[in-house]
C-alpha cells in the first residue's frame, strides 16, 4: 500500500526518522513536492538521497532550487568519509533529478553545474545536460 501525503505529514511533524524514510520510499502523490523539496535542506533526518531520487521521479518544477542548494551544500553526513560518506552519488542524483524535472530552471541549474570549478560538480552537471530532458516512463506520478 502506497503511503499519501498525510502520512508523509505525519513523519515530519513527529520528526520520527523511521517513519519519514518509509513514507519517503513509498510515497506516490505529486502533491509531496513541495514538501519533499523543504525536507530535502532539512538535517534533522538521512533521507536526502532518497528524497532527492523521488524528487527527481515526480518531477515537479518546485524542487528545484532545492537541488541546486543541496548539491551546493550537501548535508554533513553525507559529506563525511565513513558509512554515510556518498557525497559524489548524492551529487549525481541531484544532476540526474534536474534532468528529469525538464524545466528551464532546471537546465539552467544543470548549465550551471557544468561550469563549476569543481571538476566532480562539473562532470555531473554535464551528465545531466547530456540527458536532460529525460522522460519518466512508469507515470507513477501523472
Amino acid at each position: 500500500m502506497f503511503e499519501t501525503h498525510e502520512t508523509l505529514q505525519a513523519a515530519v511533524e513527529m520528526r520520527d526518522v523511521a517513519a519519514l524514510r518509509d513514507a519517503v520510499n513509498h510515497i506516490s502523490e505529486r502533491a509531496a513536492a513541495p514538501l519533499l523539496a523543504q525536507l530535502l535542506l532539512e538535517d534533522w533526518h538521512d533521507s536526502h538521497e532518497d528524497i532527492v531520487l523521488e524528487l527527481g521521479l515526480i518531477g515537479d518544477v518546485c524542487a528545484v532550487e532545492s537541488i541546486k542548494t543541496a548539491v551546493a551544500t550537501p548535508p554533513d553526513y553525507i559529506v563525511r568519509e565513513g558509512e554515510w560518506g556518498n557525497l559524489h552519488e548524492f551529487q549525481r542524483k541531484c544532476a540526474y533529478a534536474l534532468a528529469r524535472i525538464e524545466s528551464h530552471e532546471s537546465r539552467t541549474a544543470l548549465e550551471l553545474l557544468a561550469q563549476s570549478a569543481d571538476p566532480h560538480l562539473r562532470k555531473y552537471g554535464e551528465e545531466g545536460l547530456s540527458h536532460w530532458p529525460m522522460p519518466y516512463e512508469g507515470n507513477q506520478y501523472a
